[in-house]
């Protein structure tokens, strides 16, 4: 339990200070088309690149990143927050770990000043995790 707390009390104070709604606008636009790139942690994993279009939606982002190493088309949902957009995404076909997708990878973008997006992400069925680069297309 102690430890749920440390984790809590380290997401919140990443988080930031909320609005009184508890929705907070973004202070940045992440809207865009993006370049991707990046590579698993794991041993045998391989780099990946492809392309993502971040679109403004509600209190929201609607996230679809066509993966061209694997040929596969995810979509999902994100938030942001300041310089911070986290995402929950996944293969609407087929997970590449699941059979159904389920919101299958988390991941938190930091936005640099020169708009590139740096991330980490986490598969929700597995330990796999990675980084990620969204790089704004031009």
């Amino acid at each position: 339990m102690r430890v749920f707390a440390v984790l809590a009390t380290s997401i919140v104070a990443l988080a930031g200070p909320a609005s009184a709604s508890g929705l907070e606008p973004p202070t940045r636009d992440f809207s865009g088309d993006y370049g991707m790139a990046g590579k698993g942690s794991g041993p045998r994993d391989s780099t990946y690149a492809g392309t993502c279009r971040i679109s403004a939606a509600g209190h929201g982002y609607d996230v679809s990143c066509f993966n061209a190493d694997t040929r596969h088309t995810y979509v999902g949902k994100g938030l942001a927050q300041g310089d911070t957009l986290a995402i929950f995404i996944g293969d609407t076909l087929r997970g590449d770990h699941n059979s159904v997708f389920t919101g299958e990878y988390l991941v938190l973008y930091r936005a640099r000043t020169d708009g590139v997006l740096d991330g980490t992400w986490v598969h929700a069925g597995s330990t796999a995790g990675g980084a990620e680069t969204l790089t704004p297309v031009r």
